[in-house]
């Protein structure tokens, strides 16, 4: 664990409580400052105030779903950069429709159930794509 790594801050967006105290526990582990939120109204207010530096987001939620949040997000000049792993257990046909938009705004999908180990890489990934120094 670096010093680095340890500053990097996570919220999980699913209302998969199990699930997401899981993703939390192992990430924490992995030295990760992360914060868990069930709710997507709740979520926005947690991102917004916090600007992470990565968002893992459910699909399916009550309320407004993981798609709206993104939508959100996206339109909001705050939050627009943050990048976001969209993690679901809707199938990948089911997804199919927004495979272009989420394509063209970099935003991978980790379909559930996944192992901890691709959570890992594809956190380390992206947060070292974030993070790279620019030319």
């Amino acid at each position: 664990m670096t010093a680095d790594r340890q500053t990097r801050r996570i919220v999980v967006v699913d209302d998969d409580r199990q699930l997401a105290e899981l993703m939390r526990e192992f990430l924490s582990d992995e030295g990760y400052d992360v914060q868990v939120v069930s709710r997507s109204e709740a979520a926005l207010e947690v991102i917004q105030a916090t600007l992470p530096d990565l968002i893992i987001l459910d699909v399916r939620m009550a309320g407004v779903d993981g798609l709206g949040v993104l939508y959100l997000l996206s339109t909001d000049p705050d939050t627009r950069a943050i990048p976001v792993l969209m993690c679901t257990a809707v199938s990948a046909g089911e997804m199919q429709p927004w495979d272009d938009v989420l394509d063209q705004k970099g935003v991978p999908v980790l379909y559930k159930p996944f192992e901890l180990a691709q959570l890992s890489r594809q956190v380390r990934a992206m947060l070292a794509a974030r993070h790279a120094p620019r030319p």
